[in-house]
């Protein structure tokens, strides 16, 4: 993985946390509120696939640690 890669990971990351931040913390009218809960639904599914993308490229690196991240 590269550090490109690695960075974007992280800003998806932080975006995803505070979009549900946001929406947690809004009033909504309850049409709104449904299609948020498919929306962090499915952003939950891609939080956890970037984190495990995350650690597997986390412990890699710390297998090898003369290996690069780019």
């Amino acid at each position: 993985m590269s550090a490109q890669t690695f960075v974007s990971l992280i800003e998806e990351l932080i975006d995803l946390k505070l979009q549900r931040y946001a929406a947690l913390n809004l009033r909504l009218n309850p049409g709104l509120s449904v299609m948020l809960q498919d929306k962090r639904e499915t952003d939950r599914q891609r939080l956890d696939q970037i984190r495990n993308e995350l650690i597997g490229m986390l412990e890699t690196n710390a297998s090898y640690p003369e290996t690069r991240l780019d």
